[in-house]
Order: structure tokens, then C-alpha cells, then sequence
């Protein structure tokens, strides 16, 4: 009987001892998140893969975008992916940190004059054939494509994102700071 308490009280022992580990600790991928100590000290630097939750804005407070109900988004910190405020507003930021920010057009997704101008023959051009200088069509990548010129069937458009001369509010909370391999 002896014998069988003293294995229990080891296994016991053994199991806690497995489950004791800090998060990111000894797994080998540098993982700043959970609980373990110094984590908030740690801010997120270029290079760093993070994750964040987030809802974007317009000022009037118009939701836009947020990552409730798709879960976090995870991104490289400064590698350009995201709009160029955002890229800025993370860097610094620690571990569970939230913050707001206001993002003007130039840090986000450019004027309403910005865009690229490429030309389509009206044949192409899908919906009711009423195609006329300053019709705004939609990409099938969800960008606006703006009519400027029509000549011998073929239209001049300028392709703007939906968003583009806007200014943009983002709530952002960091949850997660992966520094990268060494």
C-alpha cells in the first residue's frame, strides 16, 4: 500500500510539474502571451509577428471593420502588409496594451485622388451598358474604379480602394508579440 502512494504522490508530482511551464517557455518560438512575467515589459518591434483585436472607424464612430467574430488578426510588424498608420501605431505597444488612434487618408489608404488609371474595353464591362464618364464601377478585388474617359469603346478608369480620402479610427489591443527566430 505504501509502495502505491508513494508512486501516486511521484506521478502527481510529475504532472504538475509538466503543467507548471510559463506560456512560451522552452517551446522554442520566442510566444510572449499569458501570464508569464515581463511580459507587459515587452514591446512590439519590427520584425515581430503579433496579433491584435481591432475595429476600425470613421469619426463619426461608423464601424467599417473589426476583428470580433473572425478572430485576431495576426500580421509582421513594419513589413508593410497592413495600412502605414497601423504599421506605426503597433510599434511600442506591449502586451495587452489597447489604444486609439486616428489615421489620416496619407497613413491609410491614400487621397480620392490617388489611384491607378488603366484602360477596359466597354465590352468587358459588366452591368446594364449605361457606362458614362464618372460612373463608379466595383473590382472584383472591392475597389472602386472610377469611369474618366470613354473613346472608341474603351473606357478610362481610375482605381481607388473604397476607402481611400478617408480618415480612419482603430481601436487596437496587442495579444500576442512572436519575436522572430535568431
Amino acid at each position: 500500500m505504501k509502495i502505491s502512494i508513494v508512486a501516486l504522490a511521484l506521478g502527481s508530482l510529475l504532472l504538475l510539474a509538466g503543467c507548471s511551464q510559463q506560456d512560451g517557455a522552452g517551446d522554442g518560438n520566442n510566444t510572449i502571451g499569458g501570464q508569464n512575467s515581463g511580459a507587459d515589459k515587452v514591446a512590439v518591434e519590427k520584425g515581430d509577428t503579433i496579433k491584435v483585436e481591432y475595429s476600425g472607424s470613421f469619426p463619426d464612430g461608423t464601424i467599417f471593420d473589426k476583428s470580433e467574430g473572425r478572430g485576431p488578426l495576426e500580421f509582421v510588424a513594419g513589413q508593410g502588409n497592413m495600412i502605414k498608420g497601423f504599421d506605426e501605431a503597433v510599434i511600442g505597444m506591449k502586451l495587452n496594451e489597447e489604444k486609439n488612434v486616428t489615421i489620416p487618408p496619407e497613413k491609410a489608404y491614400g487621397s480620392a485622388d490617388d489611384g491607378q488609371v488603366t484602360t477596359v474595353p466597354l465590352s468587358q464591362i459588366s452591368g446594364d451598358g449605361n457606362i458614362t464618364v464618372g460612373s463608379v464601377l466595383s473590382t472584383s478585388t472591392g475597389q472602386q474604379a472610377t469611369v474618366t474617359d470613354i473613346n472608341n469603346g474603351i473606357a478610362t478608369v481610375k482605381i481607388t480602394h473604397p476607402l481611400a480620402g478617408k480618415t480612419l479610427r482603430f481601436w487596437i489591443k496587442v495579444i500576442s508579440i512572436q519575436k522572430p527566430q535568431n
